[in-house]
């Protein structure tokens, strides 16, 4: 097996966009603060009882509700909140933002050496980190959320796997245990990560295959990744069944199973409640409001009418959610499709002007979008505000522009990949094409908010920078 040739390295131009970047990141940190969600307070609260409260770990708060806070979200994001106070003090924020923002940039670095060994063309490639400096994926590194260090963690480690399938990485028992040990931790921010586990398990494989290794050589190395993967998944079952006398690994699908059945009532395209099971009962008996209000109040229904704990409401929700959509296929594919967003995905992408809007508008300390959202536009145009009809125009360019690439990335991709006979680059390229929309596809089975994506907007750019290019090579030729 020959050495594997290495990512090129970062041009000098690249390490000052990059360093710039994160200027200007702390200094939006430093000057606006953090951004604080609704989600927010229960990652503080549980990093405060971990300072506060020795018996933090030995009680999981069972018996108080449907979705115990203590056992609702995993524990490494609270663990770095009590370890930045511990640190920082009342600045612990800023520290975390930092910490954040700096991880984000350096993957952004790794993400520009990926893409220079798949695009050769500096001018796509230097429109793609800028899109990707000014996506949805770097939105969220200056939150007091999981959202940006899991991003982070699950593209290092897809990216390190891409590097290898490209040849400019040599596998190793030693890589594979340490990317198993990164997806380990993206876990203990992100539970949920555990379903895709596939997908670095596939890079694995398809990363040994490149490199002409044996199935005994192939197999070790996927042993060394899931190695890290099954110990800290076996250590939380234990520590469950430790704090509550319920061993299970999260709870967090006892809520979730219930937002395919809202939203299918929501949208008018089924009644999902006309069945016989408790979620039905109780649906009847207390009314389904609409979106998180109304999973909301039928766990909480679920909770107070049949006394059910959080591992038996999943079991419940779970049989509700198989037979709901076996019930109603047509109604529920509708709701997945719907779930996507794909405009939003788009924009998430591709349209640098709604990221900044978003950012400028989720920031307490701003409020408010930069430019007017398309549809304020749309009604100032219909008032007779003809002044605002560039800004109008911009919008809608820059809208069809990101459908437009959105559009490139799902039917471009494969066609450009057959086009060229699933070469080596090709198969790489189908690799991550598959991982984007599988992602996407798995939370909006169930529930699909746009910070969710924020893994794969950098997949997303690369694949379509890739197409883009090869597009342009096979228009070229003579």
């Amino acid at each position: 097996m020959t050495p594997a040739a290495q990512l090129p390295s970062l041009s000098r131009s690249a390490v000052v966009f990059l360093a710039a970047l994160w200027l200007v990141k702390v200094g939006l940190l430093l000057l606006l603060g953090p951004v604080v969600f609704p989600d927010t307070g229960l990652y503080l609260h549980l990093g405060g009882e971990i300072l506060n409260n020795p018996a933090w770990w030995r009680d999981g708060g069972w018996g108080d509700g449907f979705a115990p806070p203590a056992l609702l979200r995993p524990y490494g994001y609270p663990l770095l909140v009590a370890g930045a106070r511990l640190l920082a003090g009342s600045s612990y924020d800023h520290v975390l933002g930092l910490l954040q923002i700096s991880a984000s940039v350096a993957l952004l670095a790794l993400f520009v050496r990926v893409a220079w060994s798949l695009i050769a063309d500096r001018r796509l490639l230097a429109v793609l980190t800028l899109l990707a400096a000014l996506s949805g994926f770097s939105l969220f590194d200056g939150a007091l959320l999981t959202d940006s260090l899991y991003s982070v963690l699950f593209l290092a480690v897809l990216l390190t796997l891409v590097a290898q399938m490209l040849g400019r990485a040599t596998p190793g028992w030693a890589i594979s245990l340490v990317l198993g040990v990164a997806w380990a931790l993206s876990l203990s921010l992100r539970d949920v990560g555990l379903f895709h586990t596939i997908f670095p398990l596939v890079g694995v494989v398809l990363a040994a295959r490149r490199h002409g290794l044996g199935l005994g050589r192939t197999v070790s190395l996927a042993f060394c990744f899931v190695l890290p993967v099954v110990l800290f998944v076996a250590v939380v079952i234990v520590w469950n069944g430790y704090r509550t006398g319920h061993p299970f690994y999260s709870i967090t699908g006892g809520v979730n199973w219930l937002w395919p059945s809202v939203n299918m009532a929501d949208r008018g395209l089924a009644n999902p409640f006309d069945c016989a099971d408790q979620v039905c009962d109780a649906a009847r008996a207390h009314g389904v409001g609409k979106g998180m209000d109304g999973v909301l109040g039928l766990a909480q229904a679920l909770w107070s009418d049949d006394h059910l704990d959080p591992v038996a409401l999943g079991r419940v929700t779970l049989h509700h959610f198989l037979q709901t959509t076996g019930a109603h296929p047509v109604a529920f594919v509708v709701s997945v499709l719907g779930n996507m967003q794909l405009a939003h995905l788009a924009d998430l992408a591709f349209n640098p002007l709604v990221n900044i809007n978003e950012f400028c508008r989720l920031n307490a300390a701003i409020g408010t979008r930069l430019v007017p959202g398309l549809r304020e536009l749309l009604q100032a145009v219909r008032h007779g505000e003809l002044q605002v009809l560039p800004a109008l125009l911009g919008s809608v360019v820059l809208a069809l522009a990101s459908l437009a690439g959105l559009v490139a990335f799902v039917i471009g991709t494969p066609i450009v990949a057959w086009r060229h006979r699933f070469d080596r680059e090709s198969r790489v390229i189908i690799f991550l094409w598959a991982v984007a929309i599988l992602f996407v596809g798995s939370y909006s089975i169930v529930h699909m908010e746009m910070r969710h994506a924020m893994p794969v907007i950098p997949l997303i750019l690369l694949v379509t920078g890739w197409t883009l290019g090869r597009v342009n090579k096979l228009s070229n030729r003579p």
